[in-house]
């Protein structure tokens, strides 16, 4: 250690309880004090004497010290911070404060910042300086003891409080927990005006496993079964086992229904898979009942409605998941079917295209085509795009979806052009997760290159609700395909998820007004302000403006009147089949 001239170590330290570090930078208050713990402890102490506070730190870092006594004032550092610092840094050190300040605040402040004990340099005495740092080791001491004490009992309040909220075999939510939670949930529901779904379900035939394994296999069973279900749930949803070998999930809150679909197609996946429990492979399958708030208006009817349409599922297990209500439950049923069929689909060869004109306000003679996909299922007949659409647009069926309308287009623009019409665009629907991948717009640029369909007669379609959470992919992937020509319109503009930031952010040509602006537009003057306003906008922006959903001829008019550039719906022509559409332009 770096010690200063009067810096030393007296009597080798022959006591261990009495190793004291003295922070004074007077050599005779040094010596005073010196002589004072010599008189008290009768020789029996060991002290090093510092005369600054960076000693003081050196000090520390290198040897033991049984307690401080220090000077307020040094001449590098002073004040009650030098007594909060040394605390953090050395939380077990008793301090002393000695010094000549008479201030009673600051007296207060040191014992505030968490010295033991405050002592005046006019009045200390062998005895009073001996029984300070005594009390100084013994309050030290038992403040370290109550620190320790008040965080075991912490540690051990948190452990009650988990033990209270979580069930002991699998560590997921009890039914206490789960009543609290989704009280809450429910109560944001009823304030949100939004919905929340509560599935209730079960392992069929799980007493079997009791009774052939035994209930030792039975519980690691449901840890196993427990762990897979938290990996199904989003971090918004809520798990709970409520006793035996029942679970059951609140959702958080939803918009519209069908936003259950993808949590209960999960869990009957997951559910699909055996379960190896030590040598035994076991096979589990679940019998799922799903409610909604706010047709259940409390959790005690939520609960009860799905205990009862889980019942149902278990008296038909050909439906592992069966809705309170009957229409949903038949809707479930048909959404399940259409994905089933969907993958083979495209295969069979059942997908073709319609097209849809449009009215070109500058140019009637020029054609402009929207492409819509159509399929006539082998099992299922017609499904309308409406149910097929929204579920082919998560899987990889898509792509072949848009392939088979894109050659579809290249026939009915081969015959156009053989008729020598002019042709403007023609425009297909893709969704954001397709615009959002590099693949796809690499293979939908071949796929043009292959069939010889001229890249600037093509426009992209896709709507704003699609892209919003996929909005920096889209843009750099149409920025992309602009670049070779590829044009692209935002559809469905006005109908709820318009927002006018992705005008700016994302390079459209073509602005489509969603039917819901254009319906009886010549009879609402609100609308009208509206449509005038956006087809201003777009216009400077440099887009063309399609007014969708004309039914009416005075709509037509109305439409023209406030500058929009195209007219599409079933007054100019419903969709059609490619070789009526051909006959139409004849």
């Amino acid at each position: 250690m770096n010690k200063s001239l009067f810096n030393y170590a007296l009597n080798d330290k022959k006591k261990e309880s009495n190793v004291f570090l003295m922070a004074e930078d007077n050599p005779i208050d040094a010596e005073l004090f010196k002589e004072m713990l010599n008189a008290a402890f009768d020789g029996n102490y060991s002290i090093v004497c510092v005369n600054c506070f960076e000693e003081i730190i050196e000090a520390l870092e290198n040897d033991k010290y049984h307690a401080l006594i220090l000077d307020m004032e040094l001449p590098d550092r002073s004040g009650p911070d030098n007594v909060y610092q040394l605390g953090k840094q050395y939380p077990t050190l008793p301090i002393v404060v000695l010094t000549g300040n008479e201030d009673l605040n600051l007296a207060i402040n040191s014992l505030q910042n968490g010295a033991q004990d405050y002592l005046s340099k006019n009045s200390v005495t062998p005895e009073a300086l001996a029984r300070s740092v005594h009390y100084a080791k013994e309050r030290k001491h038992i403040e370290q003891r109550l620190k320790r004490a008040l965080e075991d009992a912490a540690f051990k309040n948190i452990q009650l409080e988990a033990q209270a909220k979580h069930d002991p075999l699998t560590g997921i939510a009890n039914r206490s927990y789960f009543n609290d939670v989704s009280n809450q949930i429910i109560h944001r529901a009823k304030r949100g005006k939004l919905k929340t779904a509560l599935l209730y379900f079960d392992l069929n035939d799980f007493k079997k496993v009791n009774d052939t394994y035994g209930h030792l296999v039975g519980d690691e069973l449901l840890k196993k079964v427990s762990t897979r279900l938290k990996n199904v749930v989003r971090e918004s949803d809520f798990l709970a086992r409520i006793g035996g070998d029942e679970f059951v999930i609140i959702t958080d809150t939803i918009k519209d229904k069908r936003e259950v679909y993808p949590l209960v197609k999960r869990l009957q996946d997951e559910f699909d898979n055996k379960i190896q429990v030590g040598t035994h492979v076991i096979t589990v399958s679940a019998s799922i009942g799903i409610a909604f708030y706010p047709e259940a208006d409390n959790l005690d009817l939520l609960i009860k409605q799905a205990d009862c349409a889980m019942y149902e599922a278990k008296g038909n297990r050909s439906a592992a998941a069966c809705f309170f209500s009957d229409k949903m439950a038949s809707q479930y049923a048909r959404t399940q079917k259409i994905e089933l069929s969907l993958s083979s689909a495209v295969e069979r060869s059942e997908f073709t295209a319609n097209f849809q004109p449009l009215e070109c306000v500058d140019k009637p003679s020029e054609i402009h085509i929207e492409a819509l996909a159509r399929w006539h299922s082998s099992s299922l007949g017609t499904v309308p795009p409406d149910e097929f659409i929204s579920i082919a647009e998560n899987t990889p069926v898509i792509n072949g979806i848009t392939q088979i309308t894109t050659q579809e287009c290249v026939e009915l623009y081969g015959l156009l052009q053989k008729n020598r019409e002019s042709i403007g665009k023609i425009s297909i629907n893709v969704c954001a997760q397709q615009l959002a991948n590099q693949a796809f717009c690499a293979q939908f640029l071949e796929w043009l290159e292959e069939y010889s369909l001229p890249k600037d007669k093509i426009c992209l379609e896709l709507t704003e609700r699609q892209f919003v959470q996929n909005i920096k992919a889209c843009k750099k992937q149409i920025n992309y395909l602009k670049s070779q020509g590829v044009s692209f319109a935002l559809d469905d503009f006005g109908s709820g998820f318009s927002s006018i930031t992705h005008l700016l952010d994302l390079p459209f040509d073509i602005l489509k007004l969603d039917r819901i602006l254009i319906s009886y537009l010549d009879n609402n003057n609100r609308n009208q302000a509206l449509v005038a306003g956006i087809v201003e906008m777009a216009h400077r922006l440099e887009m063309l403006v399609v007014a969708e959903g004309v039914e009416r001829q005075e709509e037509r008019s109305k439409c023209i009147d406030l500058g929009c550039d195209y007219l599409q719906g079933f007054l100019i022509s419903k969709s059609l089949p490619l070789h009526e559409t051909a006959l139409f332009y004849q």
